[in-house]
């Protein structure tokens, strides 16, 4: 099924929280899915729940993990959607299930193999792996969906299609496609 993890009980192995948020806050749905890194009020990174209730038990609370700003704001942009229905991007605001599928697109292509891309797009490719500072595709041999990667390189997928973003939004890169032109800050109107 999209989004969810591969293996049998996704909802106890994913289980993510963030150690600023409160305690009694509870666990997440998003923090269970493979859509999201950090946490989208906090900006740092989600960790196993296990975890935080561990290092809260021995009295040292966690001590929280910034992730990249790209990462940061691809996780709002998400907790966005989810959480009001649409998203507002650089240039118009879409519906959730459009943002859905343009990380899904996103994810795609940042994990596609460079000679099924055309050159300008294969450069495109390398331009945004190397500014991920990670190896091209995460190092994947064999394309697989999404949801059957390791959550590494679900991570670093992540990486790379908030990387992508954010070198679109600064006209670093020019997106393709029907949604591409909302990833770019709108043209002056007079």
């Amino acid at each position: 099924m999209p989004w969810l993890p591969a293996r049998s009980r996704p909802w106890r192995s994913a289980r993510r929280v963030c150690p600023t948020c409160p305690a009694d806050r509870g666990i997440l749905l998003l923090a269970a899915l493979p859509l999201m890194i950090s946490c989208a009020e906090h900006g740092c990174r989600l960790e196993r729940v296990h975890e935080v209730r561990r290092a809260h038990r021995y009295g040292e609370p966690m001590t929280p993990r910034p992730v990249p700003d790209a990462v940061a704001a691809l996780d709002r942009l998400t907790f966005e959607g989810i959480a009001t229905g649409s998203v507002t991007l650089p240039s118009r605001t879409v519906h959730v299930g459009e943002w859905l599928r343009l990380l899904r697109t996103l994810l795609d292509e940042v994990s596609m193999v460079a000679s099924r891309a055309g050159p300008g797009s294969a450069a495109m490719l390398h331009q945004v792996w190397d500014a991920v500072d990670l190896p091209f595709r995460a190092g994947l041999n064999l394309w697989r969906p999404y949801e059957r990667l390791s959550p590494a390189r679900q991570e670093a997928m992540l990486q790379a299609a908030a990387t992508a973003m954010q070198l679109a939004a600064d006209g670093r890169i020019i997106p393709g496609g029907t949604l591409g032109a909302a990833l770019q800050p709108a043209s002056h109107r007079r």
